[in-house]
C-alpha cells in the first residue's frame, strides 16, 4: 500500500510540472547593489495559473523562479499550503521596484503572507536566494516579461 502512495505522489507531481510547463518561460533581471541577476521565470498572469503558482513542485533551480502579474497594483496575499519548496517572495510595485520580500517561507505553512503595499508583481525564487544576491527593497527590476 505504501507503494502504491508513493507512485501516486510521484504521478502527481509530475501532472503538476506538466500543468506549470503550459506557462510561458522569460527572463527577468533585477539590478541590486552588487549587480545584475538574470532569473528565467515562468510567467503567471491567468487567475487559474496565479492560483496554482509553485504548489507541488520540487524542481525549482537556483536561478529560476515564477513571476505572478496581476491585472492591477493592490494588496497582495500569498500562502505556502502544498507548496513543498522554502521560497523567498518578493514584492513589485508598478514602478518595477522592490517593495518588500518574505524571507524563507515555510512549507505547506498556511499563514497569510501580505505585501503590505500595492504591488502589480511578484517573483518567488528559492528561499535565500534573495540575501545570497544581496537583493533588497529599493532594488529595480530591468525587465519584466
Amino acid at each position: 500500500m505504501r507503494v502504491i502512495r508513493l507512485a501516486f505522489v510521484f504521478i502527481l507531481l509530475g501532472a503538476m510540472s506538466v500543468l506549470a510547463a503550459d506557462m510561458r518561460t522569460e527572463t527577468l533581471e533585477v539590478r541590486s547593489g552588487n549587480g545584475k541577476h538574470a532569473f528565467q521565470v515562468q510567467v503567471a498572469e491567468s487567475a487559474s495559473d496565479r492560483a496554482k503558482g509553485l504548489m507541488g513542485r520540487t524542481d525549482l533551480t537556483p536561478d529560476q523562479g515564477m513571476l505572478f502579474i496581476f491585472p492591477q497594483s493592490g494588496l497582495q496575499y500569498f500562502w505556502m499550503k502544498n507548496t513543498p519548496s522554502a521560497l523567498d517572495i518578493i514584492f513589485i510595485g508598478t514602478d518595477y521596484k522592490i517593495k518588500r520580500i518574505a524571507h524563507n517561507t515555510v512549507p505547506f505553512s498556511e499563514d497569510v503572507i501580505s505585501s503590505d503595499v500595492p504591488v502589480k508583481y511578484v517573483l518567488e525564487v528559492l528561499a535565500g536566494r534573495a540575501a545570497e544576491l544581496g537583493i533588497k527593497p529599493g532594488d529595480r527590476i530591468i525587465r519584466i516579461p
